[in-house]
Formats: C-alpha cells, sequence, structure tokens
C-alpha cells in the first residue's frame, strides 16, 4: 500500500482518464466525421498510456528523494522515503519505472511507425529527472517544467495519432480537414492543464516555504515573498477563469450545451480558489487551495465528457 501511495495513485488514474477523454471525446469523433476511424491500435493505445504514467509516478517517486530533507519539515506525515522505504529500494523504483516508460514509448513509436513519439516520451522522462535534480529549485523554471509535462499527457494523445495517420498518405490526406478542429480542441484543455498546474505548484512552493528556504530553495514565494507569491496565484486564476468564460463562448457557438453548461463547474471553482487565496494566512489553506485546484483541474478536464 505505501508504494501506492509513493506514485500518487489517484493522480495516475486522473491521468489515465484524461488521456481516454482526449482520444475518444476530441479526436475519435471528429475524425468519425471524416469517414475515418483512429489509425492508433487500443493495444498501441494502451502502451502509450502506461508509458506516461510511468514516467509520472517515476517523477513522484525522485521528487520524494530529492525533497527528503526538506519533507521532513513540510510534510513529515506524508513523507515516504527513509521512513516506510528506504532511498536504495525507491532509487531502485525509480530507474525500473522510468526504464520501463522508456521500454512503453519504444513500442508505442514502432507500432505507429514513427519514432518521434518514443523521442516525446524520453525527453518527458528527462525532464522528471532534471526537475528534481536541478529545476525544482530554480525560479518559475520548476513550476513551468511541471505544468509542460502535466500537459503534454492531453498533448501526446494526439500526437501519436498524427503520426500515426500519417503512415497512409491517403488517410492523411482525408483526415486532413478535420485538424483546425481537434487541434484546437486539444490546445484548449492543454493550455487549460498548463495554466492550472502552473497555479497549483506555486500554491504548493507557498506551502512549502519553509521547509524549501533552509534547502537552498529559490521558489517564486521564497524569492518575493509570501503576499507577491499568493496574489500571482490569484491573478493566474483569473486568467484561468477567463479563459474559461471564453471557452464557454465557443462551445455555446458550436452548439455544445451539455459541455457549455459542465464548465460552470469548474469556473465555480476557480471563485472558490481566488476567495481561499484571498483570505489565506496558514499553512493549512494553501494545502486546502491546492487540492481546490485539483478539484478545478479534474472538472475542468471531465466537461470533455459533454461534447
Amino acid at each position: 500500500m505505501i508504494y501506492l501511495r509513493l506514485i500518487r495513485w489517484p493522480n495516475l488514474l486522473i491521468m489515465a482518464f484524461t488521456m481516454i477523454l482526449v482520444r475518444h471525446k476530441l479526436i475519435l469523433p471528429q475524425l468519425r466525421e471524416a469517414g475515418i476511424e483512429l489509425a492508433t491500435s487500443s493495444n498501441t493505445f494502451i502502451f502509450l498510456v502506461i508509458s506516461v504514467l510511468l514516467i509520472a509516478a517515476g517523477g513522484f517517486v525522485i521528487n520524494d528523494i530529492m525533497d527528503l530533507n526538506a519533507d521532513k519539515i513540510n510534510k513529515p506525515k506524508k513523507q515516504f522515503v527513509g521512513k516506510g522505504i528506504s532511498i536504495f529500494l525507491a532509487q531502485n523504483l525509480y530507474w525500473t519505472l522510468t526504464g520501463a516508460a522508456i521500454l512503453c514509448g519504444i513500442y508505442a513509436g514502432y507500432m505507429i511507425q514513427n519514432s518521434r513519439i518514443s523521442f516525446v516520451i524520453a525527453i518527458m522522462a528527462g525532464l522528471m529527472w532534471f526537475y528534481s535534480k536541478r529545476y525544482k529549485k530554480m525560479l518559475l523554471l520548476g513550476n513551468i517544467v511541471v505544468a509542460f509535462a502535466s500537459a503534454m499527457a492531453l498533448l501526446i494523445v494526439w500526437l501519436a495519432e498524427f503520426f500515426a495517420l500519417q503512415s497512409d498518405a491517403f488517410t492523411f490526406t482525408n483526415a486532413s480537414p478535420m485538424f483546425p478542429m481537434i487541434t484546437g480542441m486539444v490546445m484548449a484543455y492543454t493550455f487549460f492543464a498548463f495554466l492550472s498546474s502552473i497555479v497549483r505548484e506555486m500554491v504548493k512552493d507557498t506551502e512549502d516555504i519553509e521547509g524549501d528556504a533552509q534547502f537552498g530553495a529559490k521558489t517564486f514565494p521564497i524569492v518575493y515573498g509570501e503576499a507577491n507569491a499568493k496574489n500571482t496565484a490569484i491573478g493566474l486564476t483569473a486568467i484561468l477563469l477567463l479563459m474559461i468564460g471564453f471557452w464557454q463562448f465557443i462551445l455555446f457557438q458550436q452548439g455544445y450545451n451539455n459541455a457549455f453548461l459542465s464548465m460552470f463547474v469548474a469556473a465555480s471553482f476557480c471563485i472558490i480558489v481566488i476567495i481561499r487565496l484571498a483570505t489565506a494566512s496558514k499553512t493549512k489553506h494553501y494545502g486546502q487551495a491546492s487540492m481546490l485546484i485539483k478539484l478545478l483541474m479534474v472538472s475542468g478536464i471531465s466537461s470533455m465528457l459533454f461534447l
């Protein structure tokens, strides 16, 4: 059980759910309008999902290893490495997960006859290592890397399908009129995931400011102060709220009434997050805001169900 908690299994389930939605709610319906089925087989897609999940799981493990000392201060009750799991076992688990992820990525690339998807997966795995080793302690860069990796979980599904379609010139040509619509929808949700992840990472940095400061981290709240970090997070959440409103307008114009209505849940969470951050004065308040942002992300992604 402790190993499941170490790899943050609820986060992995959300990630898998998101990738499935992108495939079946954003890509498949549009291709079928052109009389085309998915070019990636279910088997290939499963390996792609497993690869991304293994990278994320490995990222959680290596992050806990690198944050061993800071976590003793920031979240002693949620620390697994060095307590229930030895550092040696955690390191071996990280390399096993990452190695398996790259192998699954290579297989997925082979199946769609395009090695570029394998290269993307290898880059994602490398980013997780460098994030935990170096970028995490650097001003804003760590936040951007994590947000990029989160957003790639959505984008990689479309990249794999696009590369697979390229293997057949006739199918690719027939499908091409649908590409702008698919790309636009995927990018809308990708940017949503990117921006909400940056807000959450900034809030988590504010929550962990005490421990991070003692071990030389240069996160935004350490460099510019808690108040500025809080105000920046509020500002970014406000931008996210405006973006949701604009996306609702597009959905309404396109006749996606159910998806339009479902986005009100995400918009409501934005408002609640802003209020929680504006009134935050204790560490636990930022922890609550972080959980609310996760619910915001899930509610926004879940709107794909209604497309």
